[in-house]
């Protein structure tokens, strides 16, 4: 008799025998997880779509500070100075091209090109033009100049190097902080008035 009394099932056993506990444990932890995103959801409704995304803005730069980095490169205008009655020197044109990383060489061949004029540089970094130019017209085609062959039209960036294919002979411009690249509008010629000395140059 004491053998089968200790045998004998429990309450808490026939209570269990009775139902499926672990099922009710699942429903349990469901119910949780239900309440739980409710709650979320209703901590979230409060917000405003505007609110919410500035939220998400303030986590990603916490979590990527350096993509919220926004620098500004500051370059000076071109210092420009009257030579005579029929020439002007840009003083600071070295300068200028060291600045934007581009070779004095293609800013020369561009500004000529433009300008419709010749030019000549010398061993101080400076640029004799022919002709008389004010400041703001020469620092509007640097403008010019700038957002065809310097800025990257992806990310505004003027981190970028300007490279030749020597098969095709176009210049490509590559961006160091995005890593695009872009093919660039080939120097062209503009309007040149012709001269006493061009026609004499074509009798010959």
């Amino acid at each position: 008799m004491a053998a089968l009394e200790e045998a004998a099932p429990t309450q808490d056993e026939e209570v269990a025998a009775m139902f499926d506990l672990s099922k009710m444990k699942k429903k349990k932890k469901k119910k949780k997880v239900e309440e739980s995103v409710a709650t979320n959801d209703s901590k979230f409704a409060n917000y405003t779509y505007d609110q919410l995304l500035d939220r998400v803005a303030k986590i990603i730069e916490e979590k990527n500070p350096e993509l919220g980095e926004k620098r500004r490169h500051t370059m000076k205008p071109p210092q420009l100075m009257r030579v005579g009655t029929k020439k002007t020197l840009w003083v600071n044109y070295v300068e200028t091209c060291n600045a934007m990383n581009r070779s004095p060489e293609h800013v020369f061949t561009y500004f000529m090109a433009e300008l419709g004029t010749d030019g000549s540089p010398d061993d101080k970094g400076r640029l004799t033009i022919k002709g008389k130019y004010m400041p703001k017209y020469i620092e509007s085609l640097l403008r010019k100049y700038i957002v065809e062959y310097v800025t990257c039209t992806m990310c505004r960036s003027p981190q970028t190097t300007l490279t030749r294919d020597s098969h095709s002979r176009l210049y490509f411009l590559h961006c160091q902080k995005c890593g695009s690249s872009r093919s660039v509008t080939p120097i062209r010629a503009g309007f040149h008035a012709q001269t006493r000395a061009d026609r004499r140059a074509l009798r010959k």
